[in-house]
């Protein structure tokens, strides 16, 4: 298994830590401000479906502080770019009997239709960014935790405490200024 999918995976992971639709909302409106920077529901409905966008928002914010903390320190995350993601980047056939594929179609053809864009064009898009935001976590991860490595059960969890604590910091720097609705 790749590095890429195995912290593609660690991402996903990640942001499932959270529902409500925001279709209602427009792509322009800010879900959050982190630290002068918006993320919009624009961003979150390219990444996650409406129905369960705003779960994401915890998440997403956490990465955003983690490419500002990444920017800040003048850390160069090249290193952590995956470089051969064409795997990634490409759809799976139309015809695929391969389950994840499905999926993965699926995903992609469903958030292309909500987008106006080309299914191809989507998960090119799609890839690209999650490979940035892989980029910037490892990158964080690396730098802060000394010796990290993925799929450690310790080190993840300590990775998962520090980017809680990175949030309680910023605290005062965040707006969260759509909520997801009670379940």
């Amino acid at each position: 298994m790749t590095s890429f999918f195995r912290y593609s995976l660690f991402l996903l992971i990640f942001l499932l830590s959270g529902c409500s639709g925001i279709a209602k909302y427009d792509d322009h409106e800010p879900a959050a401000i982190v630290k002068g920077q918006e993320i919009t529901i624009g961003d979150l409905r390219f990444l996650y479906p409406d129905e369960t966008a705003l779960d994401y928002l915890d998440g997403t914010i956490k990465l955003e502080l983690v490419k500002q903390e990444v920017q800040e320190m003048g850390l160069d995350i090249t290193g952590n770019l995956e470089t051969d993601q064409d795997w990634f980047s490409e759809l799976p056939p139309k015809n695929t009997e391969d389950e994840g594929g499905r999926q993965i179609r699926d995903f992609a053809e469903s958030q292309a239709k909500k987008l106006n864009m080309d299914p191809e064009e989507y998960q090119k898009e799609y890839a690209r960014r999650i490979n940035e935001l892989n980029a910037n976590l490892i990158t964080f991860l690396e730098e802060k935790l000394d010796g990290y490595q993925f799929g450690d059960e310790k080190m993840n969890e300590e990775a998962n405490q520090l980017l809680e604590k990175l949030a309680e910091e910023n605290k005062e720097e965040i707006k969260v200024l759509i909520k997801p609705a009670a379940r």
